[in-house]
């Protein structure tokens, strides 16, 4: 039977022989404070207790008096409960029903949970406000709330969602709302002691101990496990969020958080671009509102940003900040990416499997909890382990993210949200995102942004007395225009401050008017400076501290984990290495792990992705520098490094896996800098090892092959996820890239451009077609879970492929900015959502071809055969199409604003006519009038 809890004040009062009763003020909150003193102070007393019923209707007009006396008095809500409780039951000589103790446990609970939150926020003015009749009106409603046995049961299992909470809530948020506390504020104070209210109910739950077990029977074991698991997930908060935002930074002067600004972001198209034309937003503030808008919960929040953006660190203060202002509404669990080694079938899967926290241990309902509504925080995903990371892997991850979003969303008990981060992956790596990310990239710093920086630079107690003012070197003459741009960016920022305060940045070392070399030369100087700020202990031990973490990162690097085995490292540097007495010896850039009764278990770890792929960069562009070098003997000049060495070099250095974009953007920017540097003679090298391995020269031998002799180095190392044909696959498309990537820069140079011509398929003769690339991009797909177009579409931007044949192949989401496809055979080519802007189609082979909403934006397909293919939403703004074949293609949604048609066929018998609807753009469309067989609908709209 129901019972209202006015009815239940009743017969409390009737129980203790209460007779009067007097109306609600701002008067009776005393009679409850009076109580919850004086029970703190003396204990359970009965005149108390009648006094408080007497002059009371509700334990919750003490919300009425000045909260200040709440938050800060000597009392004890749960305490009064208590005692109330259990002399009810000695005076009514029965045991109080589970509406009773409901009643009574939740309003106790809720009061503390108040003192409990409110108490975080002493600058808040509480009591500057004008008594609020609203208040009454809402305690009589709450009065009339009314209890069952199923009701209050269910106020137990999760008070946040029950009727009493939003009720409550309704009440408290009311009573805070002021000049100084806005509605919006006030309820999600509400809201977040609501959610901290369970700590309470649990707690006197257990303090009422036998004789609540009268009507709740057998659940003492249930509340015991819900309060060990309240403590354990305040222990993770505790040693891992808390911590997080004041790790040391790399010069370990101050904290991340001492420095942190906050970032801005834009959004993202279809085409993981910025939209340009949309307003920049406060990351933080755009993550708050998507977090706390409770109608979106089947979005993702995706941040994407260039390495050194500040990813990690806003990360780390964000999860901090639910922490302190949002936590148990919501509770933050950060996960970097590259830490999960196995990947499950679904995303619980995965979480129960890689989280070591002892929240989840045991408890395959942990995600199922309506008390625990998480925000899971995935730091890096493009840092999957190399283990399980491929583009399949990348793409059943992210699924995994979205399809856990979802099912959050449709299962009342499952309230998470999901935060992911990550470098920007090409989509010609991972095309098949999810539709359920809203997705923002983080915008590099503007100068108010970097104002702002630099004045919390300025004002770090280490740097007191020092070089601080950076903007005295930026206003320097000598300081390349290059680095005043460059500072923009974060990481780079924080590189050229410290090295400027330290009296270890020379512009001179600086002096360059190209973007990858300025960032190379910015990494190299900063990592001298780096280590330069080790401790002197260390360089005792180690004096060749460089060479060793060069190697450690190629370790790294090859081995694509978080850490590589100090086995990995050659052995005159391994034995170096143990010569480490620490356990574990920190150093700026990286750390090392030394067990000398484990040596299996020595480890070195980077403290930050960039530092190991740059000193991998720096160790490649020593190997190229000396491919390309001579000495002198009694025949002439000879190479230093002969044919046979250099492909086993390559094979060493390059049959691990792709390399990344930054690695190759570091490797040029280096290379850019060598004074004198023998381009051509590097490229005639790596173009020869090229065509060999594209023969098939390195592994079609009956001899022990050199991708066999680096697989079996790599097994002794323990990594086995690699085959012979993987290591060759790699070594071969890694040399691909580092072509295509001295092509790009060659053509910037009047000299070099006639020189360096590098043809991926092969030099065309005359009309004829060329396979190689064909054949090489079906070799690449026996890959698992990776394929050539995912490994290497994002580097294809100004490519030789004129004349060659690749019918039917998948080129989709790639990089073909500025490419020659000139007469190639595309027959059936995919490039949907391709970028090729600028590119060369004259006189392609393009029938059947798919360029649904490519970027062909200024692209020259004069005289290419286009008929049946389909273009539909792809943007051919500036597109030359003279005396192309468009028919039957379909043009639906195409952008041809200022289109060159002149000569173009529309129709013909074979295909028919094109097919184009309202949306097709044919603004500023020329030549349409000199085109052959316009559609007769077409000639009558423009014409």
């Amino acid at each position: 039977m129901k019972k209202s809890l006015s009815n239940i004040w009743y017969q409390f009062r009737q129980s203790f022989s209460v007779k009067e009763s007097i109306n609600t003020t701002h008067e009776t909150g005393k009679a409850v404070l009076e109580a919850a003193t004086s029970i703190k102070e003396q204990g359970a007393n009965l005149e108390v207790l009648q006094l408080l019923l007497q002059n009371s209707s509700s334990l919750l007009d003490v919300l009425c008096s000045p909260l200040t006396q709440i938050i800060n008095g000597e009392l004890s809500f749960l305490s009064l409960g208590i005692a109330f409780l259990k002399s009810y039951r000695d005076i009514s000589q029965e045991a109080p029903t589970l509406e009773d103790y409901i009643s009574i446990i939740s309003q106790v609970a809720y009061l503390e949970s108040i003192r409990d939150i409110l108490s975080l926020y002493p600058s808040l003015n509480y009591d500057n406000f004008d008594e609020n009749a609203e208040l009454g009106k809402i305690l009589a409603t709450i009065n009339n709330i009314e209890l069952d046995e199923q009701t209050a049961m269910q106020t137990i299992e999760c008070f946040h969602e029950s009727e009493l909470a939003a009720a409550f809530n309704n009440l408290l948020s009311t009573r805070l709302t002021s000049p100084h506390l806005s509605k919006y504020p006030a309820r999600l104070l509400a809201k977040r002691i609501a959610g901290n209210t369970n700590i309470y109910i649990i707690k006197a739950l257990m303090d009422l101990g036998d004789d609540i077990q009268t009507v709740m029977e057998n659940c003492r074991d249930k509340w015991e496990t819900e309060q060990q698991n309240i403590q354990n997930i305040q222990e993770y908060l505790t040693n891992h969020i808390a911590t997080q935002a004041l790790d040391p930074v790399f010069d370990q002067t101050c904290s991340f958080k001492d420095i942190y600004i906050p970032l801005k972001a834009k959004p993202v198209n279809k085409y993981g671009q910025i939209n340009i034309n949309a307003e920049s937003c406060d990351l933080e503030a755009w993550v708050k509102k998507n977090i706390l808008t409770e109608n979106n919960l089947e979005k993702v929040i995706f941040i994407q940003g260039k390495i050194g953006r500040g990813k990690s660190v806003f990360c780390k203060i964000f999860a901090d900040w639910i922490r302190q202002h949002l936590h148990p509404f919501w509770t933050p669990i950060l996960i970097n990416v590259k830490d999960i080694k196995t990947l499950s079938s679904q995303l619980s899967e995965t979480l129960t499997t890689n989280l070591d926290v002892s929240f989840t241990r045991g408890d395959h309902n942990w995600l199922r909890n309506k008390n625990n509504r998480f925000i899971f925080m995935f730091d890096g995903w493009d840092e999957l382990s190399i283990v399980s990371r491929n583009s399949e892997n990348l793409e059943k991850f992210i699924q995994q993210v979205a399809e856990f979003q979802q099912q959050c969303k449709n299962d009342e008990r499952m309230g998470h949200r999901v935060v992911i981060t990550s470098d920007i992956i090409p989509l010609s790596i991972i095309s098949n995102l999810p539709t359920n990310l809203e997705r923002v990239e983080i915008l590099p710093f503007d100068q108010q942004q970097q104002e702002k920086w630099l004045e919390k630079w300025q004002s770090l107690p280490a740097n007191s007395g020092k070089h601080t003012d950076l903007q005295e070197f930026l206003v320097n003459q000598k300081c390349p225009a290059i680095i005043q741009e460059l500072i923009s960016e974060p990481l780079l920022l924080y590189f050229l401050a410290g090295m400027y305060r330290d009296d270890q940045l020379v512009i001179d070392n600086l002096l360059t008017d190209n973007s990858k070399t300025a960032t190379a030369l910015i990494y190299q100087e900063a990592i001298n400076w780096l280590i330069s700020k080790s401790s002197p202990n260390f360089h005792d031990q180690l004096p060749n501290l460089k060479d060793i973490l060069t190697e450690g990162a190629v370790a790294v690097t090859q081995s694509g984990g978080e850490f590589a085995a100090i086995s990995m490292l050659k052995s005159q540097l391994e034995d170096d290495a143990k010569l480490i007495k620490d356990e574990i010896f920190k150093t700026p850039l990286a750390d090392f792990y030394i067990y000398p009764d484990h040596e299996s278990d020595n480890r070195v770890k980077f403290s930050h992705q960039s530092f190991s792929e740059f000193l991998f960069a720096d160790s490649l562009k020593l190997s190229l520098t000396a491919w390309t070098q001579y000495c002198n003997t009694e025949s002439g000049k000879e190479l230093i490094t002969d044919e046979s060495e250099m492909n086993w070099q390559i094979y060493d250095l390059l049959g691990f896996g792709i390399l990344t974009k930054e690695i190759v953007e570091y490797l040029i920017g280096l290379i850019i800098a060598v004074p004198n540097f023998r381009w051509v003679q590097l490229y005639k090298r790596l173009n020869d090892f090229y065509v060999s391995w594209c023969q098939g020269k390195f592994i079609d031998t009956a001899e022990e092959t050199l991708p066999q002799t680096k697989l079996r180095e790599l097994q002794n190392i323990g990594i086995h996820q690699l085959g012979q044909r993987q290591v060759d696959i790699y070594a071969g498309l890694n040399v691909m890239i580092l072509l295509l990537a001295i092509q790009r820069y060659a053509q910037e140079d009047e000299v070099l451009k006639e020189h360096i011509i590098f043809y991926p398929s092969g030099q065309p003769e005359a009309n004829n077609f060329t396979y190689q690339l064909h054949n090489i991009i079906h070799y690449s797909n026996c890959l698992q879970g990776e394929n050539f177009r995912n490994l290497v579409g994002q580097f294809l931007s100004g490519a030789h492929l004129r004349g060659a044949s690749l019918l039917q192949i998948n080129l989709s989401y790639a990089d073909l900015t500025e490419a020659d496809l000139s007469r190639a055979s595309l027959c059936g080519a995919n490039f949907s959502y391709a970028n090729l802007n600028r590119a060369y189609f004259i006189g392609a082979d393009l029938r059947d071809a798919d360029f649904t909403s490519a970027n062909l934006g200024e692209t020259y397909l004069s005289g290419a055969n286009l008929s049946r293919a389909n273009i539909s939403g792809a943007n051919l703004k500036d597109v030359d199409l003279s005396r192309a074949n468009l028919c039957g293609a379909d043009l639906r949604g195409a952008n041809f604003d200022n289109a060159n048609f002149m000569g173009a066929i529309f129709s013909d018998d074979t295909f028919g006519d094109i097919r184009w609807d309202e949306k097709t753009n044919w603004q500023n469309a020329e030549g349409l009038e000199m085109a052959k067989n316009v559609p007769l609908a077409l000639k009558k709209r423009f014409l």
